[in-house]
């Protein structure tokens, strides 16, 4: 990191400080971008303008880290790490993904296997609290912010600064896409990957009853004699190829970003499934950003497909995290209640505990089961959010909360750890002027 790129972060950095603390009732930050499925009731458009931090700050490839400012996409970090040839240890899916927003979330992608979720890969963060105060926290300074922040989801603050793991990566790698009908070998499967590690990234595809397909990554300098690396960047859907491949190449690069075009299949929502409007969109518009800005509008106008055919319907836009023993359960009980398919399969491992706002076992690899789509409903508006909340409790899991949320209070900090947040939030915004966690997730506030 040169003193240049530290002093002009520290400059944006004070600039925003400055805008927070003299600012008057809730606070609120004005985004770009955003991944959260859960409209807020305010406006988007007001509140303290965050976009320029969006840089990164310095890459050390002697120490394998990265310095880089919280609205920082993913897909800029990697055009940042990958010359090095490193890579963020786990980078989530979509390239609208901010560092930022996975910290304060739940980041999750097919390195989890081996390095666990974002979070467990951040070293050090600096935190923008509501008097314009920035703390810096560590496992060592601080250790309560630093465990208490991921979930908070900018209830307790946000993060300026990030240091993150890097690992070194290769040009290339090689997919090895293996079919499974029954749930119970797929699962014995992943516990040996997480177990002793042969692969450098793992994730698997539930289509339906009996049809699973398990993909091991693998890192490759050199293609073997007359193989060629796959394109799906455009007319090709990649999930399609699971079911048609047994083995495949991409680039390390382009592997990072395989669901990014088809923001894994739901671009059916939009028509983007189709070739005539693939080959109208381009390479450049069939991407997470496009389709969050459609996502965004449709808040207000029914523009999805599927809203206009069907319009009861609910939407069920999920990631649940279920340890590896109740995975097979769970997807029985998720399929007979919810039934959407394909489903997500993505395996992390716990590596430490104590982040006090998302408490996992540390004796168990999990799954994260991850859906998004519409059921047609005759019930209650959220009858089919509710199920799932109680399914993931029933079978001993975790929900992410980057979605809709439909607990009661009660039973939300039956969930999260209610007495950590509250001493954090009287650290850290005394006079609520950032919404809570429960209002800002639940009541979306």
């Amino acid at each position: 990191m040169t003193n240049t790129a530290w002093h002009a972060h520290r400059e944006r950095v004070d600039r925003m400080a400055t805008a927070v603390a003299g600012s008057e009732g809730r606070v609120r930050l004005r985004k770009p971008t955003s991944n959260l499925f859960r409209p807020r009731q305010d406006n988007a458009r007001t509140g303290i303008d965050a976009a320029a931090l969006n840089h990164v700050i310095g890459v050390d490839p002697s120490a394998r880290v990265a310095e880089v400012e919280g609205m920082t996409t993913y897909a800029d970090l990697v055009d940042a790490t990958l010359p090095y040839g490193l890579a963020p240890a786990v980078v989530p899916e979509l390239k609208s993904i901010t560092v930022g927003g996975a910290t304060t979330g739940v980041g999750i992608e097919s390195s989890g296997f081996r390095y666990g979720l974002v979070h467990d890969t951040v070293e050090e963060l600096d935190v923008l609290v509501a008097d314009g105060r920035v703390l810096t926290c560590s496992r060592t300074q601080r250790p309560d912010l630093f465990y208490g922040f991921p979930n908070s989801y900018g209830s307790l603050g946000y993060a300026p600064r990030v240091r993150l793991r890097l690992i070194p990566v290769t040009p290339c790698v090689r997919l090895e896409h293996t079919r499974f009908a029954e749930p119970e070998a797929l699962f014995a499967a992943i516990g040996s990957e997480c177990s002793q590690p042969q692969c450098a990234y793992l994730d698997g595809v539930y289509f339906g009853p009996g049809e699973f397909v398990l993909t091991r990554a693998h890192f490759v300098d050199t293609l073997p004699a007359g193989a060629e690396v796959s394109d799906y960047t455009w007319m090709r859907p990649y999930w399609k190829s699971l079911r048609q491949r047994r083995e495949d190449y991409l680039t390390v690069h382009d592997y990072l970003w395989r669901w990014d075009t088809d923001w894994f299949w739901c671009s059916k929502n939009v028509g983007a499934h189709l070739a005539p409007v693939r080959l109208l969109l381009g390479r450049k518009r069939l991407s997470s950003v496009t389709y969050q800005k459609i996502m965004r509008a449709s808040h207000r106008w029914p523009l999805s497909l599927l809203q206009s055919v069907r319009p009861r319907t609910e939407s069920v836009i999920q990631d649940v995290d279920i340890p590896i023993a109740n995975a097979a359960a769970f997807l029985a009980d998720f399929e007979t209640a919810i039934g959407i398919r394909p489903v997500w399969i993505c395996p992390f491992v716990v590596p430490e505990r104590g982040f006090s706002l998302f408490s996992l076992r540390t004796d168990t690899p999990y799954i994260n089961f991850g859906f998004w789509d519409m059921v047609r409903s005759a019930e209650p508006d959220g009858h089919y959010n509710a199920v799932v909340e109680e399914l993931v409790v029933r079978h001993g899991g975790k929900k992410s909360l980057y979605s809709r949320n439909t607990y009661a209070e009660s039973v939300f900090w039956q969930n999260y750890d209610r007495e950590a947040y509250q001493a954090l939030k009287r650290e850290c915004d005394p006079d609520g002027r950032f919404p809570g966690l429960y209002e800002k997730t639940v009541q979306r506030q």
